[in-house]
C-alpha cells in the first residue's frame, strides 16, 4: 500500500517514536520519527523508584529480557545500566537506554509536538511532569494523555489550560464517554482507530476539539479512521501516512 495521504493538519503521531523500526521509546526511535519527517510523537511516562520521569510504557521489563524487575522498584541509575535495545529485531540497537522526559525534551527541544501519557497514574507524576512542561516553556506544546479519567481531572484542575487526551480503551467510543469527555473539558478524545465510524467522528467533533486515534495495528485500521475524518493518529510506522 503506497502511503495514505491526509490533510495537513492531521496529526501524524509517531507511536513510542517510530516503534515499527527502532526499539519503542528510545531515542533511536525518537530520531527515526525525525528522518521521516513526523513532527509529533507519542511517549509513556512512569516514576522511578527515586522519582524521575522515565519514558517506558510497561511496568515491568520482562517483555525486553528483564524478567521480574518493575520500573517502580528500580532507581533511574539502575533502570539506566540496563540495556533496551538488544530484544529488538535482532540486536542491531544494543546499547540503547532508557531516557527521562527531561532528555527527551533535551534531544529534541521544539523540533516535536509532544503527547505525553501518564502510564501509571499519580498525583506526584502529574505534579512533576507539569511543572517539567512550564520550566521549559512547552504547555502548548505537549499535550498530556491517560486511559486515567481521573488523573486527567487532576491534570486539568492543576494547570486549566494545560491540553488533555482521554484514552478510551476498545468499547470506548460511547456517547456516555463523549460526554463525559465533554463535561471535562478535554481537548482530544481518543478512541480506538477500529472504533472509528464517519458519524461517530462527526458528532464527538461537533463537541470535542479533537478527535485522536490509537491502537493502530493494521493499515486497515488507518484507511478506516482517516475514511472516518479525524484529526489524527498515533501509529507505529508513521511512513504508512504522509501529509499534503
Amino acid at each position: 500500500m503506497q502511503a495514505l495521504s491526509v490533510p495537513t493538519h492531521f496529526r501524524i503521531i509517531a507511536h513510542r517514536g517510530a516503534s515499527g523500526y527502532a526499539p519503542e521509546n528510545t531515542l533511536a526511535a525518537f530520531r527515526q520519527a525525525v528522518a521521516m519527517g513526523v513532527s509529533e510523537v507519542e511517549f509513556d511516562i512512569q516514576l522511578s523508584k527515586d522519582g524521575a520521569l522515565v519514558v517506558i510504557h510497561d511496568a515491568t521489563l520482562d517483555r525486553f529480557g528483564f524478567p521480574n524487575r518493575a520500573v517502580a522498584e528500580m532507581t533511574l541509575a539502575e533502570l539506566k545500566s540496563l540495556d533496551m535495545g538488544s530484544w529488538f529485531d535482532g540486536g542491531g540497537f544494543a546499547g540503547e537506554r532508557i531516557v527521562t522526559v527531561s532528555e527527551i525534551f533535551d534531544a529534541f527541544g521544539e523540533g516535536f509536538v509532544y503527547h505525553a501519557e501518564i502510564k501509571a497514574p499519580s498525583h506526584a507524576l502529574a505534579d512533576d511532569l507539569l511543572a517539567l512542561v512550564e520550566d521549559r516553556g512547552y504547555r502548548d506544546r505537549v499535550i498530556v494523555t491517560s486511559f486515567d479519567y481521573d488523573i486527567l481531572l487532576y491534570v486539568r484542575a492543576q494547570a486549566p489550560a494545560q491540553r488533555v487526551g482521554w484514552l478510551v480503551s476498545e468499547g470506548g467510543f460511547s456517547v456516555e464517554n463523549v460526554e463525559k469527555a465533554v463535561a471535562a473539558g478535554f481537548f482530544q478524545f481518543c478512541p480506538r482507530a477500529d472504533e472509528m465510524t464517519p458519524d461517530r467522528v462527526a458528532d464527538a467533533k461537533s463537541r470535542i476539539p479533537e478527535i485522536r486515534a490509537h491502537g493502530v495495528k493494521t493499515k486497515a485500521d488507518v484507511a478506516q479512521a482517516v475514511a472516518a475524518e479525524c484529526d489524527g493518529m498515533t501509529v507505529n510506522w508513521p511512513d504508512w501516512l504522509t501529509a499534503g
